[in-house]
């Protein structure tokens, strides 16, 4: 965007807000919602993400406190 324009001067600051604003309403205009069936889809791959990482990190904090309880108690 910050090329030259013809004349040797560079773009203003409107035309490139203008320029901007176009391309981002252009991209909106692409964006769609997923169906019903695609949001439970992935409402549940997110779920499933969410309990292994929940059970890893449960199990991380028995080893540390089992750990840490080992090497205290001597």
């Amino acid at each position: 965007m910050n090329e030259k324009v013809a004349n040797g001067a560079s773009e203003s600051i409107v035309s490139r807000t203008k320029g901007y604003v176009s391309e981002s309403i252009d991209e909106l205009k692409k964006v769609h919602s997923p169906t019903r069936q695609e949001a439970m889809k992935m409402t549940g791959v997110v779920l499933l993400i969410i309990a292994f990482i929940s059970l890893c990190l449960f199990v991380m904090d028995l080893s540390f406190n089992w750990l840490m309880g080992k090497m205290l108690s001597r």
